[in-house]
């Protein structure tokens, strides 16, 4: 029996996490629980708030899903991933830097930057529990950058622990403000996509969230036909230990 989909913000749990990594996230203090508004009515007021158009982010994946199916099998096989992921950084830009942000590319880090709400936003490809009740990871992440802004986001502050790496504290004060991430699942058939909130970073994936926004489709808002896994599903997740790009 699936488990219902909730009204608004609600709690996410990653249930692929074993037992010692739950008490090595406690212990460091990573978010075991995060807001997540997984109605087309919450997401849209919290998106609202955070100062981004829904439109701007459907349009943002709609055209990175288009870019994708444009590849044949005669491309290199990372390309269908990385046309859509480009294209969608290219129209999400497109989208925003007219209202006012701004872009910067750090370390080929690709931020969009609103300076007047103080956010960050990049663009990562996630597995395929994004915008879903089952906490997603991202399928590859830019090292440093994103442990840094994973950083930033837990810790609230611009004063950072003298246990923290010095290499790591000096790029999490570049990033200025807190960094959403623009998760995206994109396939040849279909896509979906959520801006999230990131606050930790283990085996070079994002694993944990402190808010997770369901942006809703174009046609069908938030596919209301695709059922949320259960647990009994979730409980049969295994972890990989690699993923290919």
């Amino acid at each position: 029996m699936h488990a219902p989909p909730s009204m608004g913000a609600s709690q996410c749990i990653d249930f692929r996490f074993s037992i010692d990594i739950l008490i090595e996230n406690r212990k460091w203090g990573f978010s075991m629980a995060c807001k997540i508004y997984d109605t087309p009515a919450a997401a849209a007021s919290r998106l609202a708030e955070v100062g981004v158009a829904i439109e701007a982010l459907q349009r943002a994946v709609a055209d990175g899903h288009a870019k994708r199916i444009t590849t044949t099998s005669n491309d290199a096989p990372q390309m269908p991933g990385t046309y859509a992921w480009a294209q969608t950084l290219r129209t999400l830009r497109d989208e925003l830097l007219p209202l006012g942000w701004r872009k910067a590319d750090p370390g080929n880090f690709s931020l969009t930057i609103n300076d007047k709400r103080k956010i960050n936003i990049v663009v990562e490809s996630g597995d395929r529990f994004t915008r879903t009740r089952i906490s997603p990871r991202t399928k590859a992440v830019k090292g440093l950058y994103i442990e840094a802004a994973a950083l930033r986001n837990r810790l609230e502050t611009d004063m950072f622990p003298e246990t923290v790496a010095e290499e790591l504290r000096r790029v999490a004060a570049l990033l200025e403000y807190e960094t959403y991430v623009l998760l995206i699942h994109i396939t040849d058939e279909t896509y979906v996509a959520e801006l999230s909130l990131p606050d930790a970073v283990e085996g070079n994936q994002i694993v944990s969230w402190k808010e997770r926004i369901f942006i809703p489709d174009t046609d069908d808002p938030f596919a209301a036909g695709k059922p949320v896994p259960s647990l009994d599903e979730a409980d049969e997740i295994d972890v990989p230990v690699k993923r290919k790009a």
